[in-house]
């Protein structure tokens, strides 16, 4: 066999083994995550438990093994449930609120509207009288039939599309309360698979050791450390800046109010809404901050539309200069591929997806970058 034709072999072996492993992946997160999720959460928080668990048993000299095991799991399911329900509770109630807000604020679409007209014909003043004669009246009528007539087709927008939004959103909506018993099943059984993985953790491992071939006994010691080195330090890392965003939104949206520039009484909702969404590659919180600007510029509103450019400001200096030194460059991941993975995550497999795959990339990059696999070549950054 000639090396031409074991090298094409060669790579399609490879291009097949690939496509399987791919395939696999996607079975398994498709069909057997939702299942498999309880089991996995678990493992993970056991692994997390070790260290204080070991500390435990060297003091008591592995008497208490048990005993030290079920505190843990108790104590830490009471740290989380009590913030979360309280959390969960907090906002829940604000973004009733901030909907019923948002609702009567539709009320006011009209004068909005009004504005807005006002404001494109300005704008269009520079054009030469006979153009500027034919444009003002067509932007006129077609505010005219927004306004007196409430023509929601005029933008464009077809209402059997909203309609049938509208009717999916509500049967979402019922399949996730009728989905509660279940999700309360699902923890329940994690928090017992939490308990045994916690106080077996030792035995869980070898065993699986046992059943790997002598050359890949390290494998999972090798998981362990490249996941806590990478994966778990961009999670802390971005969680940091998360909360560093949402701190400058709620202290900034509230020097606005004290000054008087806005009235809005749902600044808790509002900056955590934004400091999720800065996370998002590429949209970041101007995304919603810029238009809130503009359209705080066209109602006339302009103190409120300079300190949403300032909080915008700030939030874009800061981030720039905390996020190398938090995240560091040899973690982050391209914003162009986390983009990529977060809509095809939501394309594979729904809103779940969004977070599944983005981890996906950073473990594929995290696994690479070690040397455990090598499917690509990373170029040096200039």
């Amino acid at each position: 066999m000639s090396e031409k034709i074991r090298k094409k072999r060669d790579t399609i072996i490879n291009i097949v083994y690939f496509a399987i492993i791919a395939a696999l992946i996607f079975i398994f997160f498709k069909y057997c995550f939702a299942v498999a999720a309880p089991f996995l959460l678990s493992f993970f928080f056991a692994v997390l438990l070790q260290r204080p668990l070991r500390w435990l048993d060297k003091k008591t000299k592995n008497k208490c093994h048990t005993l030290w095991a079920l505190l843990l799991v108790f104590l830490c399911v009471l740290i989380i449930l009590g913030p979360v329900i309280t959390a969960l509770s907090l906002i829940g109630r604000e973004v009733g609120n901030f909907i019923s807000f948002l609702t009567d604020q539709l009320k006011d679409l009209p004068a909005f509207l009004v504005t807005l007209e006002n404001e494109v014909l300005k704008l269009l003043e520079f054009l030469p009288d006979g153009i500027y004669s034919s444009v003002s009246e067509n932007i006129t009528r077609f505010f005219s039939d927004l306004v007196n007539n409430f023509d929601i087709s005029a933008l464009g927008i077809d209402m059997k599309s909203i309609t049938s939004g509208v009717t999916s959103g509500i049967s979402g909506i019922y399949s996730v309360v009728k989905s509660v018993p279940s999700a309360l099943i699902a923890i329940v059984i994690g928090v017992v698979a939490w308990i045994f993985f916690t106080k077996d953790y030792n035995y869980i491992v070898n065993f699986i050791k046992l059943q790997l071939p002598e050359n890949k006994k390290n494998f999972l010691s090798e998981i362990k450390q490249i996941f806590s080195k990478t994966i778990l330090k961009m999670f802390r890392a971005y969680g940091i800046i998360m909360f560093i965003t949402f701190c400058e939104l709620f202290i900034g949206l509230n020097i606005l109010k004290l000054i008087g520039v806005t009235n809005n009484g749902y600044i808790l909702i509002i900056a955590i809404a934004i400091a999720v969404f800065d996370i998002l590659p590429v949209a970041g919180s101007g995304g919603i901050l810029i238009p809130w600007a503009l359209v705080s510029l066209v109602l006339g509103n302009i103190g409120q539309a300079i300190g949403l450019m300032v909080i915008y400001a700030v939030i874009s200096v800061i981030r720039q200069y905390i996020e190398p030194k938090i995240v560091g460059n040899s973690l982050g991941v391209h914003p162009i591929v986390t983009l990529a993975g977060l809509y095809f995550g939501l394309k594979l497999f729904g809103f779940m997806g969004m977070f599944i795959v983005p981890i996906c990339v950073m473990t594929i990059k995290a696994f690479n970058d070690a040397g455990r696999i090598h499917l690509y070549k990373s170029p040096e950054r200039n």
